[in-house]
This record gives structure tokens, C-alpha cells and sequence, in this order.
């Protein structure tokens, strides 16, 4: 796609967006070559921006508001559902190839789940005049087309499938179950996520079904919002579905033990070697999420584990792009306090 018709389209994802301040310039840069359309909050937004921060890229930041609201009478529908933005983001689809999401699993992998049209992050690459999402596809993109000054994917053969190994076993972890889920025995989130999460879904399909009637004659809108329609139903259906939030936990449980078995064997930094990598980013943005929930616990007997958090967490990247930015954002959480000592991290 050209330049001019890839700026139309962003501008009009970005009026979308009710605060023009949540868009701005991150770097030098006044013409920076990438665009992103992510959240604050959102997990897989984190990533990208992770990778973004370790490799010093300057980028328009658009940070959107991704909850639908019920205001008495009437719905407001979260900023990425906005027609712009998904009509952008179909851009991205029709690169992937893959079907539209059709249930839900609690998981985000679009490699596993299929695509969904009304989620973040999304980045415009203007050099070279695509649109691309799902985390995994977008930092693995960024890491090659900009190498330095960290290489987060190496060349090597071996070690290139170590790292996205890992990466990949992050990407399948089924974070909508652990965030937006009511686990019947211990369930640690803030007591404000927790109200926000009785009627998140309602809110989300109402929202969903007013942009399908105001879009009526859009058959590609239509198709993109009845296809994330059936995947909140489904996440509605099991948030509240004792085995499936208890078998998710206990999903995360044996990753993480798994995971403490391999930082003992290699006996080095990193989960895949003595050189940081995308496997680190995404444990670091993992990790963080599941302390935020309060399940650090799950690591309590995993001494590898909670000596690789620690470290995570001193990662500048990690503690601006994920740390702070879940501190910010999100209701507070006191194990958040526990993690970071309870002030904003101090790196040298």
C-alpha cells in the first residue's frame, strides 16, 4: 500500500480516539518510520513496545482506550472497535491469511485462536507500506528490519529456535482466563478489576452490536464484529466456569515449573541463553501480569524462577514498558507494590 493511502487510514484510526493528547511521538523522530496502536494495559501491547524501547525505535504511540462502558441508556464502544481502526486492521488480515477467531480459549496466539479484527497492538510500517499484527508477527518483524543494537531473534539456527520456542509457549498462555476469569478458590485481582469484569462482556457485545447496526452496509465490518461477538460470548460462558478457570491456573502452574527446570539446567541469565532475547520480553511481560494478579505465589517453590523476575524486572524496558505502565493503568494492585518493592524502580 502507498504512503498516502497508509496515512489515511491511520489518521482516521486516530480520530477515532476521544483524547487527541493519548497520541503522541515517542523519540526524535518527527516523521518516524512506525506507527502503533496499542494500550497501556494491554499485555501484547507491552511486548511490542518492550521491543520497540530495546531497540531505541521512535514511533507514533496511540494509546487507546480498549473497555467498552455502559453510561446509563447508552453503550460507549472501546476505540478499537472504531470503523477506521478495524478497516486498518483488515489490512493486516489479508496479509495473515487466516480465518477470523471463532471461539474462545482465553488465548490470543492468532497462529492458534485465528484472527481477531478489534484488538490491539497494530503497527504501520510507512517505508515499506504494511499494516501488521499479532504480537508475535510484530516484534519478530521489528527485530528484523532494525538488528541494533540488541538482536532479540538470533541468526544461529539453534539458538533462533530456543527463543521462539519460548516465545511461543508465552504466546499460548491463556492471559483473557487469568485477567477477566472469577478463579472460585483464590481469586487475588483488585477488588475494582474484579467489579469492572461482571459486565465487561456485556458491555463489549452491546458495543458490538450497535457498530454492526451502524455499519449495516459494510459487509467486511460486519463480518469483523459478529466474529469478535462469538468470541466475548464464549469468554462470558466460562468466566464464571469453575474447571476451566481451575484448569488454566494449573496450565500456568506446569509452565512455569517447566520453566524453572530449564533456568537450572542452562544456568544462565536468560531463558535461552547468556543473551537477552524475545523469550525474556515475553516472560517479562507475563511474569509481571501474573505478580499483578497476585499469583507470584506459583513461583514461591521455583528458586530459578523468582531469581529470573528479579532480574526481569531491573530490565529497563521491562520496568517502563510493563512495570510502570501496568502500575499506571491498571487498578492498583498491592502484590504490584510487593514486586517493585513498593516504590518505582531505580536503574542505573
Amino acid at each position: 500500500m502507498n504512503t498516502a493511502d497508509l496515512k489515511t487510514l491511520a489518521a482516521g484510526a486516530r480520530a477515532a480516539m476521544a483524547d487527541p493528547q493519548r497520541s503522541f511521538l515517542v523519540g526524535t523522530d518527527g516523521t518516524p518510520r512506525f506507527e502503533l496502536f496499542h494500550a497501556a494495559s494491554s499485555l501484547c501491547s507491552q511486548k511490542v513496545r518492550t521491543v520497540l524501547a530495546e531497540k531505541a525505535l521512535p514511533y507514533r504511540s496511540n494509546d487507546m482506550l480498549i473497555l467498552s462502558a455502559i453510561q446509563g441508556d447508552r453503550v460507549v464502544p472501546a476505540e478499537h472497535y472504531s470503523p477506521s481502526y478495524v478497516r486498518l486492521r483488515l489490512h493486516a488480515h489479508r496479509e495473515i491469511g487466516s480465518a477470523f477467531v471463532d471461539g474462545y480459549s482465553g488465548r490470543t496466539s492468532v497462529e492458534t485462536e485465528g484472527f481477531d479484527p478489534c484488538v490491539v497492538p497494530l503497527l504501520v510500517d510507512y517505508e515499506a507500506g504494511r499494516v501488521i499484527a499479532d504480537s508475535m508477527r510484530i516484534c519478530c518483524y521489528l527485530d528484523a528490519v532494525s538488528p541494533a543494537p540488541v538482536q532479540l531473534v538470533p541468526e544461529d539456527d539453534g539458538a533462533r529456535a530456543a527463543v521462539l520456542r519460548q516465545a511461543g509457549i508465552v504466546d499460548r498462555i491463556p492471559n483473557g482466563t487469568l485477567l477477566y476469569g472469577f478463579h472460585p478458590d483464590a481469586d487475588r485481582r483488585p477488588e475494582a478489576l474484579r467489579a469492572v469484569m461482571e459486565t465487561v462482556y456485556d458491555a463489549k457485545v452491546l458495543a458490538l452490536e450497535a457498530m454492526i447496526d451502524a455499519n449495516a452496509g459494510d459487509a467486511a465490518l460486519v463480518a469483523a464484529y459478529r466474529a469478535k461477538i462469538v468470541k466475548e460470548r464464549g469468554g462470558k460462558a466460562v468466566c464464571h466456569d469453575a474447571n476451566f478457570q481451575r484448569e488454566s491456573r494449573r496450565h500456568v502452574a506446569t509452565l512455569l515449573r517447566d520453566l524453572d527446570r530449564t533456568l537450572t539446567a542452562l544456568g544462565t541469565p536468560w531463558v535461552a541463553g547468556t543473551a537477552f532475547s524475545l523469550g525474556d520480553v515475553f516472560w517479562g511481560v507475563n511474569l509481571t501480569r501474573l505478580a499483578y494478579l497476585g499469583l507470584a505465589s506459583m513461583w514461591d517453590d521455583l528458586p530459578a524462577v523468582a531469581r529470573y523476575v528479579g532480574a526481569l524486572i531491573q530490565r529497563p524496558s521491562i520496568s517502563e514498558e510493563v512495570v510502570q505502565a501496568t502500575i499506571e493503568s491498571m487498578p492498583p494492585s498491592a502484590f504490584m507494590e510487593a514486586l517493585t518493592g513498593g516504590a518505582r524502580l531505580t536503574l542505573a
